[in-house]
């Protein structure tokens, strides 16, 4: 294959990895986990390099890593003992653990090909040039292999843990009774999302890696109520953000980091806006049908309560407290509805209506 489609199969299997570490982080209410973990595992990254001077040893994924699982350690800890919220405490410990790695880096690493705007931007453009090579039989770029096997450590992960996943995410009491343990299977969850989050580091950098592993959960949380539907669909939309911005950036003549990234947010935001259920028109229009159906339940009180008295528009709005326009329109809807009559200024309600009344709690 060509550099480009090399490129664009790198971005898909690292945005499909990262849509679905994201997508159960986003169901156990860590979304921000994943900004943290971009961050905290650069000074582990660093300090083996400082070490090995290897760039191909795995001994530089294993120790990024078990960076990310201290940061989930110290967070956690600090939200334990309720000093600090749990929030604040992933904010104070990654961004120290970053700066750390930023402070090694500018003073140790300078005359190396390792610098903090590489961990941030990532080399998804290039990524493709370094080639896994087995007796002189090109395999493909390096990129590629390790992100594949970490989508397939992902799937295989959720597809044979997926009930006990369930459990864990949504009745965590239950699986204790049950016997499971809800923190063993974290803790397991977690370190693949920090070796996810570390093998892509060299392809997408963190900026990429947030934005992909935050913004196609979130829009697919808009439009499933299943845990299956959400990680389907996640993926689907990262698959859609990477063709999309890989595209974006051929025709921009840029480097495909940031197009992947803003192609995501803006499905996000459409997403966020035309949702069947949850969109934000949906809510607008529900908010709509919700006011109106209360001022029509109070039309239709207000009436009833009269009697034989006479009963007007003007009265109603005067008892209601609403403007004649509101009023009219309320009327002018249940009388389509054939709740109630209108004789010239007299408003009574009809068989419907009555009923209609008695039927509401």
């Amino acid at each position: 294959m060509s550099i480009e489609m090399w490129t664009l199969a790198i971005a898909l299997v690292t945005s499909v990895a990262c849509a679905l570490c994201g997508s159960l982080l986003l169901v156990n209410r860590q979304a921000m986990m994943s900004e943290g973990l971009s961050h905290a595992v650069f000074p582990g990254l660093v300090i083996a390099f400082m070490l090995l001077r290897d760039y191909s040893s795995p001994l530089l994924i294993v120790s990024a890593a078990l960076s990310g699982l201290v940061m989930v350690w110290l967070s956690q800890w600090l939200g334990s003992t309720r000093l600090v919220d749990s929030d604040a405490g992933l904010g104070i410990v990654f961004a120290g653990m970053f700066s750390v790695g930023v402070l090694l880096v500018s003073r140790n690493l300078r005359s190396t090909h390792f610098h903090a705007d590489c961990i941030i931007d990532g080399n998804l453009a290039i990524a493709p040039l370094d080639r896994y090579v087995v007796a002189g039989v090109d395999i493909g770029p390096q990129s590629w292999i390790v992100m594949s096997i970490m989508l397939v450590v992902c799937v295989a992960f959720i597809t044979l843990c997926y009930k006990e996943l369930k459990l864990m995410l949504f009745e965590p009491l239950l699986a204790r009774r049950f016997g499971f343990k809800p923190a063993l299977l974290q803790l397991i969850w977690l370190a693949i999302v920090s070796f996810t989050t570390v093998a892509a580091f060299n392809v997408a950098g963190a900026v990429l890696i947030v934005a992909l592993m935050i913004a196609p959960p979130a829009a697919a949380y808009l439009l499933s109520d299943r845990l299956s539907g959400l990680l389907v669909i996640s993926s689907a939309i990262a698959v859609v953000s990477s063709i999309g911005g890989f595209y974006l950036a051929l025709a921009l003549d840029i480097a495909p980091t940031g197009p992947i990234a803003s192609v995501a947010g803006a499905v996000f935001l459409i997403v966020f806006a035309l949702a069947p259920k949850r969109g934000f028109v949906a809510a607008w229009a529900k908010r709509i049908r919700q006011k109106q159906a209360t001022i029509d339940c109070l039309i239709l009180e207000s009436i009833a309560r009269q009697g034989a008295r006479e009963t007007s528009a003007a009265k109603v709005a005067e008892l209601l407290q609403l403007t004649p326009g509101v009023i009219q329109r309320s009327i002018a809807r249940l009388r389509n509805e054939e709740l109630i009559r209108q004789a010239q200024e007299r408003l009574t309600l009809t068989d419907t209506g009555t009923a209609r009344l008695e039927a509401m709690p």
